[in-house]
């Protein structure tokens, strides 16, 4: 009887650690049904935050600042939209991870990214044209290896 115990406890034992093991080696996997996110996974530019857009509000005399990583050097285009082509905004600088600092651009900024690292651009509404704006605008960065 004390042999018949010990068999059923030593089958249930192989039987639990057995179920056990095939369970710990599923990994549960991540499906992207969205283009967006492929082309962040895939891209080599992005906004620190993640992502390749990125939604603004302008206030009238104020800079704005956004930082952009760039995981692999890349080419890329960095364009600012807003509700009507007339707004006053514009890509002011880019600073890069070594301190040196490049422009004015106008809405859109065609670079090769040749360092990794952090940068940032500014952005800012051109004094030479004096229209004010305040109001909605996004930034959309369009990688070269994402084309």
């Amino acid at each position: 009887m004390i042999r018949l115990l010990l068999i059923m406890v030593s089958f249930m034992s192989i039987i639990h650690i057995a179920c056990q093991s095939s369970t710990d080696k599923q990994h549960p996997t991540i499906k992207h049904n969205s283009n967006d996110s492929l082309l962040v996974e895939q891209s080599r530019i992005s906004f620190v935050e993640g992502g390749l857009l990125k939604k603004m509000n302008k206030i009238s005399g104020n800079t704005d600042t956004i930082f952009i990583s760039v995981h692999r050097p890349d080419s890329a285009d960095i364009i600012l939209e807003s509700p009507t082509d007339t707004a006053n905004i514009r890509i002011s600088q880019l600073f890069s991870p070594d301190g040196t600092a490049d422009g004015p651009f106008g809405k859109e900024l065609k670079y090769r990214f040749q360092d990794t690292g952090q940068y940032y651009i500014t952005v800012n509404e051109n004094l030479m044209v004096g229209n004010r704006y305040n109001g909605a605008y996004q930034v959309k960065i369009i990688s070269a290896s994402s084309h």
